[in-house]
């Protein structure tokens, strides 16, 4: 049966009030979703679809040629935990988990740069598909 699911991530973003896009964590992970929107020539939108079409809000997704119904993101406003939201009927799970892993990968790439930078390291980001080099080194 078509329904969207929902799937727990690792991700926690940081909650201020009810402006969760005012949250640097949530500029991460709206960054996150741009790099794996451009790496699979998708656009990000604010609701994914079932097989039959029907529409579900959300705080961001993704949508893809490989995957058109779309990833999804809800994030609860309280605690900050992030579910990812889609519907995987007709065999399409792997898709989604692919694409839920690399933003999640994405996310933590993200973060940990900026931690290494704001505790004086260079860091120089040197990215090839999904192929990323990080340089560290104390300045």
């Amino acid at each position: 049966m078509s329904e969207i699911g929902s799937y727990e991530s690792r991700i926690r973003v940081q909650s201020y009030a009810s402006n969760i896009e005012a949250s640097p964590s949530f500029e991460i992970l709206k960054k996150s979703l741009e790099i794996v929107a451009e790496e699979h020539r998708g656009r990000l939108t604010n609701y994914v679809m079932d097989s039959v079409g029907r529409k579900t809000y959300c705080d961001i997704a993704i949508v893809t040629p490989s995957f058109s119904r779309g990833v999804g993101i809800k994030i609860d406003r309280e605690t900050g935990e992030v579910m990812f939201l889609y519907d995987e009927y007709g065999g399409f799970g792997s898709i989604a988990r692919k694409i839920t892993e690399e933003i999640t990968q994405n996310y933590v790439a993200i973060t940990l740069i900026r931690a290494m930078k704001s505790l004086g390291y260079h860091v120089e980001d040197m990215s090839k598909e999904r192929e990323t080099i990080v340089l560290v080194g104390r300045i």
